[in-house]
């Protein structure tokens, strides 16, 4: 599989989360919408065994998730630091981003090999939106009022992405991400919501290579496959929808429990994807991707 790297800049708030099943998940409607609905299916053939394109979750440019690596000791903590092991082990913890370095790439890493890596400047901005409640009764404004939750990104975005190239072409991906920026990322994008534009594309991303290591962190929202064995993660109820036409049927998919971004998996042979599609939605032909795109590395079991 080709890899790729899209660099977007936000320019108005976002109400959904990007993680790497919702960026397919638009992406496949906006093919749909670009090509017709043959070129989807055709995609999608065998999509279960072999599929056409995979995304990572959207990190502040040139950092990633921080990955979930093994807890250390408390005695361990205190004889290296001290009294200073709490404040330490708190902020490392809580943080979100950390910039991609070889130094902690190429070596094994633990918790505070990470530590100078972290990113502390805030990526986004969390704005609370006010909107009319419709009473499906009357289809009138009556019912009150509610909040949403928006962020604005005050920094460009990484979005990392694997693909066949005899499947997909990689000047129709940017045709399709410049067609998703126009029109908005995410809910709400009818009221100009997600609007982004792409900043630049680039092959083959270093840190995309294939290297003999024995475990991977994942730059995607997945689930382990028979590939893949977890060591060290964090896993989500994500209660998906349907995007597209079907908001307009059943908008809702079944819950799935996916493996959070900088999850940790052990690994017996590298490849270019891991993880699965699941089948969550009562329409046929409509998937999950769960797959992950790996970062591999060397980590403490």
């Amino acid at each position: 599989m080709q890899s790729l790297k899209i660099t977007i800049k936000f320019e108005s708030p976002v109400g959904s989360e990007l993680q790497s099943d919702t960026i397919f998940g638009q992406f496949a409607w906006e093919l749909r919408y670009i090509f017709g609905e043959d070129k989807l299916k055709e995609v999608l053939k065998d999509f279960e065994n072999s599929p056409f394109i995979v995304f990572s979750d959207g990190f502040p440019e040139g950092a990633v998730a921080v990955p979930f690596v093994k807890p250390q000791k408390y005695d361990e903590i205190k004889k290296r630091f001290g009294d200073e092991y709490y404040i330490r082990m708190k902020n490392i913890k809580k943080a979100r981003y950390v910039m991609l370095d070889d130094s902690w790439l190429n070596k094994k890493i633990d918790l505070f090999s990470l530590e100078k890596f972290i990113v502390e400047k805030p990526a986004f901005k969390n704005f609370v939106g006010i909107k009319n409640s419709v009473n499906r009764i009357s289809n009138t404004t009556d019912a009150g009022l509610y909040t949403t939750q928006e962020k604005f990104f005050m920094v460009n975005v990484d979005i990392y992405a694997k693909y066949d190239d005899k499947k997909i072409k990689r000047e129709d991906i940017e045709q399709i991400f410049e067609s998703i920026g126009k029109f908005g990322f995410g809910k709400d994008k009818s009221s100009g919501k997600g609007r982004f534009r792409v900043v630049k594309y680039e092959d083959s991303p270093k840190i995309l290579e294939k290297k003999g290591k024995k475990a991977f962190v994942s730059l995607s929202s997945g689930i382990p496959c028979k590939d893949c064995e977890i060591l060290f993660g964090k896993t989500f109820t994500k209660f998906g929808k349907h995007g597209g036409d079907l908001v307009f049927g059943n908008p809702f998919k079944n819950p799935a429990v996916l493996f959070k971004s900088g999850s940790i998996f052990k690994i017996d042979k590298t490849k270019d994807v891991y993880g699965s599609a699941l089948k969550v939605s009562n329409y046929d032909g409509h998937y999950q991707n769960s797959y992950m795109i790996p970062v591999f590395i060397d980590v403490e079991e």
